[in-house]
């Protein structure tokens, strides 16, 4: 996929991908008005990233009281990995995930 005009936002994702791919953490927050063309970058960066997992989620706003509503989305899938995980992220995801009671743990 070539993007016209976007060759800095394409080496910045490129990079990410290269990065994580390479073991390293990363996380890239991408904002902007409607229409400057986030979507088409996220296509980009899924096609990049195609040795990756890649998990993604829409925001429903209907769902916008409901807590951990956009986590649950995203993790859901990935559950069979829940054991893998520290004890503390992985009893605050059962908490919010509806697996387990407890506690809100908190958001952060």
């Amino acid at each position: 996929m070539r993007l016209v005009d976007r060759q800095a936002e394409c080496g910045k994702l490129d990079g990410l991908v290269e990065a994580v791919c390479a073991g390293q953490s990363r996380a890239l927050v991408l904002s902007g008005e409607a229409g400057v063309g986030k979507s088409t970058l996220l296509q980009y960066l899924i096609l990049q990233a195609a040795q990756c997992r890649v998990v993604q989620t829409a925001g429903v706003e209907s769902e916008m009281e409901l807590a951990f509503a956009g986590l649950h989305q995203l993790c859901a899938p990935l559950l069979a990995g829940l054991e893998d995980l520290p004890e503390g992220q992985r009893d605050a995801l059962r908490i919010v995930l509806g697996i387990s009671s407890g506690p809100a743990p908190d958001r952060f």
